[in-house]
């Protein structure tokens, strides 16, 4: 499949383009593996904004992922922010609120990449820890197809918004995303 200028192919025949956990996600989903699409890319161009421009892609197909910290005394819970490229993580009241917490913050980025074996600038919510929720801000509902990061700088994943909004730990949640200044 071609989007821009660049051609996506099923992630099941190009392992090499995506981490062992992305991979591994993949071949073991129920069905539709031939949909999780990936295209290898420029490291330079890794940033949505970048991408976006070098590639000829329609930005509003371009979703950022960003784990955060959920701290309530000494429990701690991890979720994934996705968010439109060009728009901000509000991770105030409302992942606070979802997630019972009391603070909200980036979580520690050694941390991300040991638990997802991913590479820092693609972070991506496929392939996660199960026990990690997936929220993602209602503005996905406007496009029929989604780029993520691929896990690794050089690579980035595509895949119908649908099947997204089906993987396990997905949730819609208003407020996810706000407007960038």
């Amino acid at each position: 499949m071609k989007i821009g200028n660049l051609e996506f192919k099923p992630i099941i025949e190009y392992s090499n383009l995506v981490p062992k956990c992305i991979y591994n996600f993949v071949c073991n989903y129920d069905h539709e593996q031939d949909k999780f699409l990936v295209s290898e890319i420029n490291p330079d161009f890794a940033d949505g904004n970048k991408l976006c421009e070098e590639y000829g892609i329609n930005r509003e197909m371009g979703f950022n992922c960003l784990i955060v910290e959920c701290k309530r005394n000494d429990k701690l819970k991890y979720c994934a922010l996705v968010v439109p490229i060009g728009y901000k993580y509000n991770m105030g009241s409302v992942v606070r609120k979802y997630t019972n917490s009391r603070v909200v913050s980036v979580a520690p980025l050694e941390f991300v990449l040991e638990k997802t074996q991913m590479e820092y600038g693609s972070i991506t919510p496929i392939g996660l820890p199960d026990e990690w929720d997936i929220l993602v801000d209602p503005l996905i509902n406007l496009q029929k197809q989604i780029i993520v990061g691929g896990g690794l700088v050089k690579s980035k994943i595509s895949l119908p918004t649908e099947l997204f909004l089906r993987l396990p730990n997905v949730k819609i949640l208003e407020g996810i995303a706000k407007e960038s200044i």
